[in-house]
């Protein structure tokens, strides 16, 4: 192993004999360490604030429960007597499916407790619906926005939970931001299982509830090359809602959950990251009717659009290696980059889950 050192930078290199003469193969750019550290150094402190967070974030839900539970009999009777609906919870709720599902739920009654980053657009959401809606923003990226998020809902009984926040980073895994990703992971996973743990629990304790998980047609495919990290964060939340179907089914729970695996979604993201989709896109108000439709049936994945339906059901007859082949192929169209910048270039929001960063 020899060190070569140049302007600025240091190689650690190794000889290899793979092929004829010597070939000398990077293995490591201080240069790329350098960058790291500060990365490093954020994801320990948030592994003791997480520690910190999921201490409190379990005080909450037990104090919460057991007090909701107590009065819950009592307060469901009064509530189906008067007719009246409680709260629609809906995060990332801005735009998008979000927002569609705001419009949507207000129309049919429901109060509504609404969470994304920005006020000033819901603000604007709150204007245009004219009905009584609560204004929560957080950045669910924060876990102190978490808990103050769960501690805030304390009190305030939830019919429907859309579980909607999410955003996605696009690009060959060696280019994409390690920041942007660890973002992408604390919302699109530790924030969507705390709160579908946290709100579960409640409406398992009052005695029914619906919850939908907005997840994404990529978690029911085996990989997403070139967006290899939010196929990963779909996936789990597609896995973690089976799993927790099939445990409510088997206590004779009350609480309907359902996920929802949408494709390609006709919203302003398209525009913004300048990205291209294999199929065609359907719209915000097309997907929200249909995922109202499907957990009026108690359906558990719901995948709108007969396109998509036949894409995910067509891809398990095909060998693994060849469907990832086929995704990498579909999602290097979405980067929509000059060669030059191939390799480079990291893409913003996916379509169906944008406004939890708006």
């Amino acid at each position: 192993m020899t060190r070569t050192s140049y302007a600025g930078q240091t190689d650690l290199k190794i000889q290899t004999d793979r092929s004829p003469g010597d070939r000398e193969e990077s293995i490591l750019d201080t240069r790329i360490m350098e960058r790291a550290k500060p990365c490093l150094k954020q994801l320990k402190q948030g592994g003791k604030i997480l520690g910190k967070t999921a201490k409190m974030l379990l005080e909450t839900t037990v104090q919460d429960v057991m007090t909701k539970a107590a009065g819950a009999g009592a307060e469901q009777n009064q509530e189906n007597v008067a007719g009246k609906k409680n709260y629609a919870l809906i995060t990332g709720a801005s735009s998008g499916i979000g927002l569609e599902f705001a419009r949507r739920l207000s129309l049919e009654g429901y109060p509504l407790i609404l969470i994304a980053r920005r006020r000033d657009r819901l603000e604007m959401l709150r204007r245009e619906l004219g009905t009584e809606c609560l204004l929560l923003p957080a950045d669910l990226s924060r876990h102190e926005d978490l808990v103050r998020l769960c501690e805030d809902l304390v009190g305030r009984k939830i019919d429907i939970f859309i579980n909607n926040a999410g955003f996605g980073v696009a690009g060959p895994f060696m280019g994409t931001d390690l920041l942007r990703e660890v973002n992408m992971i604390d919302v699109n996973v530790t924030a969507q299982h705390v709160l579908f743990k946290y709100i579960l629990h409640r409406m398992d304790a009052e005695g029914g509830g619906s919850i939908l998980n907005v997840a994404s047609s990529a978690g029911l495919f085996p990989a997403g090359p070139f967006m290899a990290g939010y196929y990963a964060t779909k996936a789990y939340m597609t896995s973690l809602t089976r799993g927790v179907v099939e445990e409510l089914r088997q206590a004779g729970s009350p609480v309907y959950v359902g996920c929802l695996c949408p494709g390609p979604v006709n919203t302003e993201f398209n525009d913004v990251a300048s990205v291209s989709f294999a199929l065609p896109g359907i719209s915000a108000e097309e997907c929200v009717d249909y995922a109202l439709k499907m957990m009026a049936k108690k359906q558990v994945v719901i995948i709108p659009g007969r396109e998509l339906q036949a894409a995910v059901f067509g891809q398990r007859f095909l060998p693994t290696a060849l469907t990832v082949r086929i995704t990498a192929a579909q999602q290097r169209k979405k980067l929509a980059v000059d060669d030059s910048a191939k390799g480079r270039r990291a893409g913003a929001v996916d379509s169906f889950t944008e406004s939890a960063r708006t």
